[in-house]
């Protein structure tokens, strides 16, 4: 009972923050949204990965993306994730346009935010990528009635075992692709089985956040993961 109170007020806190924050153009400074049409095109693409089964939308060094990520995971920036999911919806669709999955028959997806662990959800309040899944599917669900697909956001698939830590705190591949192993598990495999995921995270960095999250999904029957974040570096 002791932590409800502090919880309840960063949440508060938290929305307050988000009614104020995307005011302006993180790039430009004009009245509107969080990133106008204008500097989203100029944001800095990130460099091209290998595959069609990982995406990333921007690199991490430019400076606006990174300051909007920023106030995304610690000044409670929950908006701007929501338009970072709509600009990451608009280039993966693009992205994937002409691979098989896109064209298929089966055109509903699983959109599934990487969890973060009990105690880093506590403290900040909510999952920034979770708020990135719900821009992501808020934009299908739009174009979902021109014959696009059905994207449904799943945030009680899958779980993350243990605190990892901060991933960026960590200089070495090998250690960041070791910290990470075994540090996902999926909930409720019947729900992940012979379905199409896509999987979404703020930062794309090694990788190995992404691959082990993917594994779990894979070993419990999902026929295919996407794997896409807003920036890569």
């Amino acid at each position: 009972m002791c932590h409800t109170y502090p919880q309840m007020f960063r949440q508060t806190l938290n929305v307050l923050l988000d009614l104020l924050l995307p005011r302006r153009c993180f790039g430009c400074r004009r009245s509107g949204a969080a990133l106008c049409a204008a500097c989203a095109a100029a944001g800095e693409p990130a460099d091209p990965l290998d595959g069609l089964a990982t995406h990333a939308l921007f690199a991490y060094r430019d400076p606006v993306i990174r300051k909007m990520i920023w106030a995304l995971k610690y000044r409670g920036g929950q908006a701007i994730g929501v338009v970072l999911g709509t600009l990451l919806y608009n280039y993966l669709t693009e992205e994937l346009s002409e691979a098989s999955i896109w064209g298929g028959n089966d055109k509903n997806f699983l959109v599934v935010p990487i969890p973060l662990s009990p105690a880093r959800l506590r403290a900040r309040g909510y999952n920034q990528a979770t708020a990135i899944a719900r821009g992501f599917v808020s934009r299908g669900g739009e174009l979902a009635r021109h014959g696009g697909g059905n994207f449904i956001l799943a945030e009680n698939i899958l779980r993350r075992t243990r605190d990892t830590g901060s991933q960026t705190e960590i200089k070495q591949r090998a250690k960041r692709l070791k910290n990470m192993r075994g540090a996902f598990a999926v909930i409720n495999p019947g729900a992940a089985r012979r379905k199409q995921i896509i999987l979404i995270d703020d930062v794309l960095t090694t990788g190995g956040t992404m691959a082990y999250a993917r594994r779990a999904l894979e070993r419990a029957g999902a026929k295919i993961v996407i794997a896409a974040a807003v920036a890569h570096g």
